[in-house]
């Protein structure tokens, strides 16, 4: 249960600004139907993206190593 705390925690007012602005764009999608091919894969990556140390802008760089984004 700690550890599922320890996620909430991690979320910053940046990123449930972005969580809204990506549901926005998920409800207009759906429910609006407004450009849902666009819409849609866009609000579901500034979800993703912004979800807390989840490595998802990390990058392997070579000769480097990781390098956090």
């Amino acid at each position: 249960m700690e550890f599922l705390l320890d996620g909430f925690r991690a979320v910053t007012w940046q990123q449930g600004v972005m969580y809204l602005v990506g549901f926005a764009l998920i409800y207009l999608a759906i429910q609006k139907d407004y450009e849902p091919a666009l819409l849609l894969p866009m609000g579901f990556g500034a979800i993703l993206v912004n979800l807390p140390s989840s490595g998802v802008l990390n990058q392997m760089v070579e000769g480097i190593g990781e390098s956090q984004g």
